[in-house]
């Protein structure tokens, strides 16, 4: 599989990605370790937009792409985004004494893959639920969206090494209303409080 090198500026984070929350500890904890040993591994993008160009003298139309979203990998994309800010600051100033700006951040290691919506949207859900940190209300949204897709308790059970009550009672979390879920989040209400809470009705 081929790996590009693409620039931070043609990639965007997918509004599909069911994970809303980033820790900025562990954002800048891993943007110090991929400035000390380089970015390990590649994130998987998109294609967002293309563009067909002609060649002015065979006539020949090449599409290229000219910006890319995000499939799995938002975390690394975003701790290398806050190295790119850093470069940036120190270009400025090597800029001003004429010497040599930096571009070791300025790209980020890809591997382009065809997707459909509903392609990403389950590779989104499979990276993010293999994380040990997983949030329970994004994991509940994750599910209910999957769910909403026609997929079944039971395939969602076996998709993610699951029991198919622990799926029902995530989806069911998932009709929480926002404040409940974000007093969950904040650890206002702890999470066998909030599966009571959702087993009511309005």
């Amino acid at each position: 599989m081929e790996v590009q090198n693409i620039r931070i500026g043609l990639i965007s984070p997918s509004p599909l990605n069911p994970r809303k929350t980033f820790n900025k500890a562990a954002l800048e904890e891993l943007a110090s370790n991929i400035e000390k040993q380089g970015l390990l591994q590649p994130i998987t993008v998109r294609v967002a937009k293309s563009e067909d160009v002609t060649d002015l003298e065979t006539g020949d139309v090449t599409t290229i792409p000219c910006s890319y979203e995000i499939v799995c990998g938002e975390r690394r994309f975003r701790a290398v985004s806050l190295l790119k800010a850093k470069e940036d600051e120190a270009n400025v100033v090597k800029i001003k004494a004429h010497r040599k700006k930096s571009e070791k951040f300025q790209t980020i290691s890809c591997i382009v893959r065809e997707m459909t919506d509903d392609e990403a949207f389950e590779a989104m859900i499979t990276e993010n639920l293999q994380r040990k940190d997983v949030d329970p209300i994004e994991e509940a949204f994750a599910f209910a969206q999957l769910a909403e897709k026609g997929r079944t308790l039971e395939d969602i059970a076996l998709k993610f090494g699951k029991s198919t009550r622990f799926v029902f009672d995530r989806i069911k979390l998932n009709g929480l209303i926002p404040e409940l879920k974000e007093r969950v989040r904040n650890g206002d209400i702890p999470l066998s409080g909030a599966m009571i809470l959702s087993k009511l009705d309005e």
